[in-house]
């Protein structure tokens, strides 16, 4: 794909915002402050950051500099109205990150899905589609995708190579499943769903019973229901309930390599960070927040507005708005003081013992 450019005044133009500085300037990429390059566009949250951007006035005051180094005039910066500064190339947006990444979309479109020039039918000639499938209007389906009886598709759905859709699936419009992503039988996925690579809704939850020492398999009859504008990370996976359905609901985004066990239901909005684990039948309320390889217990009841730290494990109910750390999980006010004195356990240990040598060669 060609490389997409724009002068300020263009850029500014296509995000409807005003801007102040060169309108001529050439923005090449999006960038972040740390990453600063000629034709850059970064964004501030802070008017503070604005003195880590040396001047051209600035820079002529340092021996050594010379014309080819970055500086204002080379860069431009999505900023807040209030914000002003004449030797900046700044674009004012009251959401300084929001504008920021519309700009990244219009520096970077969706890749076109051509991935053969014969497919005059939006379907690779590899694809097996069974012929009770039903497909919305401009669906593409990329190499080696099989899709099972009586699935329903909606329109401008992509899948991308490898990707199986299993029998009585129902899947929305403007969805995109990236390659060897498979959905099993009598899921249900909502519109603008994103799935990348790896992903695997709707697999048996781990259900097993004991009889004379051996493990039996008890069936997984239930389903998986992703609900409208979820993404899915690569490598997770999201079991099926055992009699009804596992859900995610609207607007939730699940980070790479995340298990969902069966019969859960996480709310709306949550985010989940890799590696993190959700045992069988929790259920979470709305903006659940889950750090880097935490978890919760099986059968854990979670509030509202809830958040795990990195590594903490839920095991118990929770209130709504609760922070929590450590496992089990507690106040994260009270896990850090605990983790503090676990720190000093090393120094407590050795005042102790002197106290004990000054009573023994006191007696």
């Amino acid at each position: 794909m060609a490389a997409v450019s724009y002068s300020m005044k263009e850029l500014a133009e296509q995000l409807e915002l005003k801007f102040s500085g060169n309108g001529d300037f050439l923005i090449t990429h999006v960038c972040g402050l740390d990453s600063l390059q000629v034709g850059g566009l970064a964004y501030l949250t802070s008017p503070d950051g604005l003195t880590s951007v040396p001047t051209p006035a600035g820079m002529s005051r340092h021996v050594g500099t010379t014309v080819d180094e970055i500086n204002s005039s080379k860069v431009a910066l999505v900023v807040s109205p209030g914000v002003q500064h004449p030797e900046h190339n700044l674009i004012y947006a009251d959401d300084p990150l929001a504008a920021h990444v519309e700009a990244t979309k219009l520096f970077h479109p969706a890749e076109p899905f051509i991935p053969d020039v014969s497919m005059k039918s939006g379907i690779h000639p590899s694809a097996v589609v069974s012929k009770s499938a039903k497909l919305g209007k401009n669906v593409k389906i990329g190499p080696n995708v099989v899709i099972y009886d009586g699935v329903n598709i909606g329109e401008n759905t992509i899948l991308h190579a490898g990707v199986v859709i299993m029998s009585e699936v129902v899947i929305g419009a403007d969805c995109t499943f990236f390659p060897n992503t498979v959905v099993r039988e009598k899921c249900e996925i909502g519109n603008r769903v994103i799935l990348q690579s790896g992903v695997v809704i709707g697999s048996d939850g781990h259900g097993y019973f004991q009889r004379g020492g051996v493990n039996l398999k008890i069936p997984q009859v239930g389903t998986v229901c992703i609900e409208d504008d979820v993404e899915v990370g690569a490598c997770t996976t999201i079991d099926r309930a055992r009699f009804r359905t596992t859900v995610i609901k609207r607007g939730s985004k699940l980070d790479n390599q995340v298990q969902i066990a069966h019969n859960v239901s996480v709310g709306e909005q949550s985010l989940i960070s890799a590696q993190t684990a959700i045992g069988g039948s929790v259920k979470a309320g709305h903006h659940l927040i889950m750090g880097g390889q935490s978890g919760i217990r099986d059968n854990v009841i979670v509030g509202n507005n809830v958040t795990a730290v990195a590594r903490a494990v839920i095991t118990a109910n929770t209130q709504d708005n609760e922070v929590l750390g450590g496992m089990p999980g507690r106040p994260v006010n009270q896990w850090r003081q605990l983790q503090s004195l676990i720190n000093r356990l090393g120094e407590l240990f050795e005042r102790v013992r002197k106290l004990e040598s000054r009573k023994d060669s006191s007696q």
